[in-house]
């Protein structure tokens, strides 16, 4: 009984092992590449993408609705931006091409439906708000993007030139347009703006000044650092709230395509207030050194002032600059602290497939990484560290399992 009792005891520990020295070794994880036509593509995203459609059929964007403000749209959204960027320069006669189409149509109409728009209150300067126009133009577009001209439907051009128009005008009134009644955010007038510079790349070139007249009245109202912040007044545009690494990792993605000076400045800035170490692992900050906060539903957990949604979404910024580096160092600790799980479908998710939405934003940061970059990064002091916590546990082990010594008081036995 006695041993069973010291076994169970150091069966905690035992896991806390495993899992230790699994999470060591898979901070040295290698994306699976697959030469597919006359690409090479990264295997494991593909893998990630069809976890994501099977979790979308079993409506995991309407359960995300109901823990997010904007999950259904946000799922949806990252689906199909990730597959857009994995085929855009794939031949289309492919398979993988065909596949990746038919998911990035579904997500659109998912999003250009009345589900989609529920949420979101349709009189504002923008119908539906900044938000709401912002990324159902922008994935539009995107899909658009995909189609050969001839081959584009007339009344989804139609439509994103209607919301171009109706973005550039709300523009002119506010340069920060209102995503919900009073509140607006930049990081949805962004990816506005992001519509409006795409519509330029496919048609003819309308919005370079709004665009230019835009980029002036975001750099007169940065916060105290030069940053973009993270919330502003919507009658004003003035910053409400200092720049935040959640918003800044999503803002930098779009802005190169917006203006790349201005963004390769906002970027510099981004690196030396929010990319960060802990326990020798890089990540995102949430809130710039020096400030400190707490996690609330824009940045997910926080977790020694790192935030999840900065570092995730952060992993696809730096791909994006080419800080490789850095971005494969943040993609491996996702790697070996996100609990992937692969089936035999080839189908791959996050955190055991419980929280759909953090697969769509890792498979969306994971497709500015083309082709996957090989990691370079030194995790040294993180295994000096689980080094440290290993021989803690194995003395544990050890003072558990050790034998007692005998008694040196002998009781003394006098026979009479």
């Amino acid at each position: 009984m006695n041993k069973i009792i010291k076994a169970l005891f150091c069966l905690p520990i035992v896991i806390a092992l495993i899992y230790l020295l699994t999470v060591n070794f898979k901070l040295y994880f290698t994306p699976e590449l697959k030469v597919i036509g006359r690409d090479t593509l990264n295997y494991d995203l593909i893998k990630e993408l069809r976890s994501l459609r099977v979790a979308l059929k079993d409506n995991a964007d309407k359960d995300m609705q109901h823990l997010y403000p904007e999950g259904y749209i946000f799922i949806n959204a990252m689906h199909s931006l990730a597959w857009c960027n994995v085929i855009e320069r794939t031949d289309h006669n492919t398979e993988i091409f065909k596949e990746g189409y038919a998911d990035v149509t579904t997500a659109y109409r998912k999003i250009n439906s009345g589900i989609g728009r529920a949420p979101f209150d349709p009189i504002l300067p923008i119908p539906y708000g900044a938000f709401y126009m912002g990324w159902s133009s922008y994935v539009l577009g995107r899909k658009l993007s995909l189609e050969p001209v001839a081959q584009r439907s007339k009344s989804e051009v139609k439509l994103f030139n209607y919301q171009c128009k109706v973005i550039s005008s709300a523009l002119k009134a506010h340069f920060y347009p209102a995503s919900y009644r009073g509140h607006a955010w930049p990081a949805d007038a962004v990816v506005c703006l992001a519509s409006l510079s795409l519509h330029d790349k496919l048609f003819s070139t309308q919005y370079s000044h709004a665009i230019a007249d835009w980029v002036f009245h975001a750099k007169a109202n940065v916060d105290s650092v030069g940053l973009i912040p993270h919330a502003v007044y919507a009658s004003s545009g003035r910053p409400l709230q200092s720049s935040r690494g959640s918003s800044l990792s999503l803002m930098l993605i779009f802005l190169k395509s917006i203006d790349k000076d201005f963004a390769l400045q906002q970027f510099k800035l981004y690196q030396k207030y929010f990319v960060d170490t802990r326990l020798g692992l890089q990540g995102i900050r949430e809130y710039r050194s020096g400030d400190y906060g707490i996690g609330d539903v824009d940045s997910g957990p926080v977790i020694f002032q790192m935030g999840a949604s900065a570092t995730i979404v952060g992993m696809g910024t730096n791909a994006l600059y080419s800080e490789h580096k850095t971005s494969s160092a943040i993609r491996n600790t996702v790697e070996a602290f996100g609990l992937p799980m692969e089936n035999s479908h080839e189908e791959k998710c996050y955190l055991f497939g419980a929280l759909p939405i953090a697969d769509g934003f890792i498979a969306w940061a994971h497709s500015f990484d083309r082709p996957p970059s090989t990691n370079e990064s030194s995790f040294v002091v993180f295994h000096l560290y689980s080094s440290g916590v290993v021989i803690v546990l194995l003395l544990l082990i050890w003072y558990i399992w050790k034998p007692k010594k005998p008694s040196s008081v002998k009781s003394l036995h006098v026979p009479w």
